[in-house]
């Protein structure tokens, strides 16, 4: 395939899409592919038009926010297809790359083809990998507030996410099955909006529940903590506060010894703090994934948490007698045989065949 591979990011995204770009620009010029990474404001994007309509050239944005026309394009959805409305309408021969293989079967809620495209992770960082580490612990991620409900299909959101939050369950599919026959009268925005209560009471649980389990070692958190959650954080946590910065947090992974993963959002998929921390070298803590254990074995190679309850006992267990590197050690070589931004870009190539 010829061409080029426009990869559009935005100046005003979150500097993590950007990165994942970038590093997926990376990964398309080492398979031999022509690529351009472009940074774009509002508006048209600064596509040069003979090498757009060059045979092979597509175009890859994130979350389909860029209408291309009858321009060739993937777009990766990097949550729930349903938090963007848009998608239902993202323009022809577009294909939509969903971090979760259950993300597939939504083809109620999508206007366009899927390919299960999950989050990947740069080269191994091989000075980060042999360095000492500072850090034992490390946690990344919001805990959003406490959300009140206000209607009965509220009340039902809120009480999937707290059932979600005890397992590695997708809220979206408790939600579809405790409204049932509903679903069919409530609107897209409405049941956004559900998805989105659902999912942040289970991510608002789950976490609580796992970084107030972590004692006795140095344990930085970055993240927006509500203050009753400060409260019962350990003497020992270093808590950064909110920090829009993917790169800073990438830092501190190259620093810790175990990263720990807490999302309930993609029981099929995986998340990016998976990929990276592994490539900083760090052991993983996460939880359950049917896409991450087809590769990974729990005990050997990672950890996984049944209950967020648990996360405190694997942490201990993991950094007696410097378990954490040989976990670490464990995972590296799968994880750059099948995980990284370049096996995304092959299934990339693969998902774009009949669209270019």
């Amino acid at each position: 395939m010829t061409g080029t591979v426009f990869l559009l990011g935005h100046v005003r995204a979150a500097d993590s899409v950007n990165q994942f770009l970038a590093d997926l620009c990376r990964a398309f010029t080492d398979l031999g592919r022509r690529s351009q990474f472009i940074l774009v404001d509002d508006g048209v994007a600064p596509l040069g038009e003979a090498d757009l309509h060059a045979p092979g050239s597509f175009v890859i944005d994130i979350n389909g926010k860029m209408d291309t026309g009858n321009f060739p394009k993937l777009a990766l959805v990097v949550d729930h297809p349903l938090n963007h409305l848009h998608l239902s309408e993202p323009g022809r021969r577009t294909v939509l790359g969903v971090i979760d293989q259950g993300h597939c079967e939504l083809s109620a809620y999508l206007g366009a083809p899927t390919a299960f495209i999950p989050h990947g992770g740069p080269e191994i960082d091989a000075e980060a990998f042999d360095a000492e580490r500072d850090i034992d612990v490390l946690f990344v991620g919001n805990i959003p507030e406490r959300c009140v409900a206000s209607d009965h299909w509220e009340e039902i959101a809120l009480k999937m996410g707290e059932v979600a939050s005890h397992a590695s369950l997708d809220p979206f599919v408790l939600l579809i099955e405790a409204l049932g026959s509903a679903c069919e009268g409530l609107s897209r925005s409405k049941l956004k909006l559900l998805l989105d209560m659902a999912t942040n009471e289970s991510q608002r649980l789950s976490r609580v529940a796992a970084i107030t389990s972590v004692k006795d070692c140095v344990f930085h958190v970055v993240g927006h903590l509500p203050k009753e959650v400060e409260m019962q954080m350990s003497p020992k946590s270093i808590l950064h506060g909110f920090n829009a910065s993917f790169v800073q947090s990438w830092a501190l992974m190259r620093r810790s010894k175990i990263v720990i993963n807490i999302s309930q959002k993609f029981p099929h998929g995986s998340h990016e703090r998976i990929w990276y921390a592994m490539a900083s070298g760090s052991a993983v803590v996460t939880n359950r994934s049917r896409f991450v254990e087809q590769d990974f074995t729990h005990g050997r190679d990672i950890l996984f948490y049944d209950d967020p309850c648990q996360v405190g006992e694997l942490v201990n267990h993991a950094l007696v007698g410097r378990g954490d590197r040989g976990l670490a050690a464990a995972a590296r070589p799968i994880y750059e045989a099948g995980h990284t931004w370049t096996d995304r870009a092959e299934r990339i190539l693969v998902a774009i065949i009949g669209h270019v």
